[in-house]
């Protein structure tokens, strides 16, 4: 039972990673760390989640709208793992 809820653990962190990771890139693929060095692109991490949930809520999976899905399924998955 500890060897799955680790994995759950792990997948759900990834998720979330993997999210956060599509937000805070260009579209060439680059991260200007000057503009994260200290907040980490919380800002445009938040920003990025309310345009993609408006493009999900308006039926259209935008690269914005995959990667907030990807954190919500990701924070659904860690609470879950942490809850059992």
């Amino acid at each position: 039972m500890d060897t799955i809820q680790t994995a759950v653990l792990i997948i759900g962190c990834v998720l979330i990673l993997f999210g956060y990771f599509r937000l805070i890139t260009d579209e060439k693929g680059n991260v200007n760390l000057n503009n994260y060095r200290f907040t980490g692109g919380l800002f445009l991490v938040i920003g990025g989640m309310v345009e993609g949930a408006r493009d999900l809520f308006s039926l259209d999976l935008s690269k914005k709208g995959i990667s907030t899905l990807s954190i919500v399924v990701g924070a659904l998955v860690l609470f879950l793992g942490l809850s059992h």
